[in-house]
């Protein structure tokens, strides 16, 4: 069930997730399997939105001493303005609903919205997302993420006019249109990128750094079934990268790490 108390909510729940366990979704970025996390950049001086969906069930599973307890849960709440830590100037949350107290069995949202100011500094911006659950057994402090929620919410910020920013609205890639795996993680020689589509298209392979800054932009000819891509990466420092997959006006971005 939605979580929807306004005639104009901050922002709307993604349905995927209602049959999901407790938390927060997209879950925390995974340095090992590459999912997870808030993929979209923030570009200073542009208008940013970025919705997270919280799925509060009527049960929640916690880590026990060596072992884990399944205990009732009520509610989750959020301060309404001292929940996230970390964002960039600019940048707030705002809560479907309103007061920010997700009841169980629905789905609520967090939304990050605004616009970065010239004081950031381009780079990569580690948030915190902290909420109080409300169970049978008492209340006790979550942070997403954290030990029980394992894993990084970050915000990459980017120059002003960077390429990281599409000038016309960009549109998440489906996994009806394309599937991609990237490996070896870290990369050293170079990074080899293989993608399952759908159907054949044209599209872009990019690589950035945290900053934004495009360091290749490799044409992509995709048949239908199995393609296979390189980035050379030999060449690039120690560090953590991006790569985007850009069909049409879909893109899907991912993290890697490159170590010699």
């Amino acid at each position: 069930m939605y979580n929807i108390r306004a005639q104009n909510p901050a922002c709307l729940p993604d349905p995927v997730y209602k049959d999901s366990t407790a938390g927060i979704y997209p879950r925390p970025y995974n340095d090992s399997t590459m999912t997870g996390g808030i993929t979209r950049p923030v570009c200073i001086g542009q208008d940013y939105e970025y919705p997270l969906t919280v799925n509060i069930p009527d049960l929640i599973t916690v880590p026990f001493g060596n072992t884990t307890i399944t205990i009732g849960l009520e509610s989750a709440i959020l301060d309404t303005s001292n929940a996230v830590s970390g964002l960039p100037k600019g940048i707030r949350y705002h809560c479907n609903p309103g007061n920010c107290i997700m009841a169980k069995n629905q789905l609520g949202c967090v939304v990050l919205k605004g616009r970065a100011t010239e004081e950031n500094t381009p780079g990569t911006y580690d948030l915190v997302i902290n909420l109080k659950l409300i169970t049978q057994a008492g209340s006790f402090d979550v942070a997403f993420p954290g030990p029980f929620f394992p894993g990084k919410y970050f915000l990459t910020v980017t120059e002003p006019g960077s390429q990281a920013c599409l000038t016309s609205p960009a549109r998440e890639l489906q996994a009806d249109q394309v599937s991609h795996r990237a490996f070896p993680v870290p990369a050293d020689d170079q990074l080899n990128i293989r993608v399952h589509a759908f159907q054949p298209g044209q599209g872009h392979l990019i690589l950035r750094d945290l900053s934004g800054r495009t360091l290749s932009d490799m044409p992509m000819s995709l048949d239908k079934g199995e393609n296979s891509f390189s980035i050379p990466v030999s060449h690039l420092q120690n560090g953590t990268y991006w790569y985007t997959l850009q069909i049409g006006q879909s893109v899907n971005t991912r993290r890697f790490s490159v170590l010699h």
